[in-house]
């Protein structure tokens, strides 16, 4: 007269996935999809190769834009005719086309001089701004990663 409330297994692994599969996606951080800082650059309109080989972490805050990326080591590299060099750890504040309060990154022209703002156009430029100085780099030159010399 009673009835039989018998589980079945396979219903029972469905339910379970489906807990496991919804508490993953609740719990992951909003930009989990990222797979390093390249690709924070990528999602932010900004081609890969402003960073140059070797970041390995980064951390970035999605509510403020705010991130720090690590290198390696210090890193030299030319683009153009310019000798760019950065620091081991790079911040700024990225939102779509801009990073703001940039630091980590100095420029040689007659003598060092700091990148404090990046910008680009989607014309095929990316202008790095040094206080009210642009440099302008043409999207193509910023493809690849460069490797450090």
């Amino acid at each position: 007269m009673g009835v039989n409330f018998q589980a079945n297994p396979i219903s029972s692994i469905s339910i379970l996935c489906s807990i496991i599969l919804m508490l993953t996606f609740f719990t992951t951080p909003s930009l989990s999809f990222n797979k390093g800082p390249y690709d924070l650059f990528k999602q932010f309109n900004f081609p890969k190769g402003i960073l140059p080989r070797g970041a390995t972490n980064y951390t970035f805050d999605n509510s403020t834009g705010n991130f720090t990326i690590n290198l390696e080591k210090p890193c030299n590299y030319k683009i153009q005719s310019f000798e760019w060099r950065f620091k081991s750890t790079i911040t700024g504040i990225i939102t779509k086309d801009n990073i703001t309060s940039f630091e980590g990154l100095q420029v040689k022209v007659v003598f060092w001089i700091s990148i404090t703002k990046l910008t680009n156009t989607e014309k095929g430029i990316v202008t790095f701004y040094a206080g009210n100085i642009p440099l302008i780099v043409p999207t193509i030159l910023l493809k690849v990663s460069p490797l450090c010399l």
